[in-house]
């Protein structure tokens, strides 16, 4: 699992974990619960949703780690306006500078012992926001990065390309946070939802994970695949991420 800051979004929500799940055995029951999760009221449906209160991203139809990170700054921005005095820095800068707090991943027979952060808490911006309530299309932030996902607005549609299928097997989970949340207990969150093996996302997972032609088909990428170059897979993965970067721009 890696664990991420963006100091410059209120802090309830500025802590972002992304961690990658293969071999997934429970997907049909990960629908079912956050279906029931959403209907039931008072403290049950309340104990309910914060069971399941993560974004479940179907791993097949993305490109890399950097086309997920993009959705959740693109979904960051769009969730918290702001009218900065100068111009932003390039979305691909932005991403550079992310934060990584720390990764741990486990191997399947062993039980999750974070590595210690030893860097130095980074310090909100003077000009953060320290609460605020998220502009949102969907539900929430988390559902809210699947429409990022999808070259559309059409939520039904989002979530039904871009989120956990009964037949998900790759499965990518994203929980927004504080940093007051620990690393430890995300992590035990996430174990306690999902059957599967937590693996690295700096080993090819993702990429050998995604089904082009279901990509294809999604981001219309066909008539890249008619070129005559050798880097036509690098090509088409520019594609996908520029055209999640650049959604809420145009």
């Amino acid at each position: 699992m890696e664990t991420y800051t963006l100091s410059n979004f209120p802090s309830a929500y500025s802590t972002i974990h992304i961690a990658l799940f293969s071999n997934v055995t429970n997907a049909p029951e990960i629908r079912t619960r956050l279906i029931a999760a959403s209907v039931k009221e008072g403290e049950e449906g309340d104990r309910a949703r914060a069971e399941v209160d993560f974004g479940f991203v179907e791993a097949g139809l993305l490109v890399s780690k950097e086309h997920l990170l993009t959705a959740i700054l693109t979904t960051l921005l769009y969730a918290f306006p702001s009218s900065p005095p100068s111009a932003p820095e390039p979305l691909t800068t932005t991403l550079s500078s992310l934060s990584i707090l720390q990764e741990t991943v486990p191997s399947s027979s062993t039980t999750l012992t974070p590595t210690p952060n030893t860097s130095t808490p980074s310090t909100p911006s003077p000009s953060a926001p320290t609460s605020g309530k998220p502009k949102t299309r969907s539900h929430n932030l988390h559902s809210e990065i699947l429409l990022s996902l999808s070259p559309n607005n059409n939520i039904t549609d989002s979530i039904r390309r871009h989120g956990i299928s009964d037949t998900t097997t790759t499965l990518a989970v994203v929980r927004f946070g504080s940093p007051d949340v620990g690393a430890e207990e995300v992590w035990k969150g996430m174990n306690g939802v999902v059957e599967g093996e937590l693996v690295s996302w700096d080993e090819g997972r993702v990429e050998n994970a995604t089904d082009w032609t279901r990509v294809d088909k999604v981001y219309k990428l066909n008539e890249l695949n008619a070129l005559k170059s050798p880097d036509v897979k690098e090509k088409k993965v520019r594609a996908v991420i520029s055209s999640v970067a650049i959604k809420n721009v145009i």
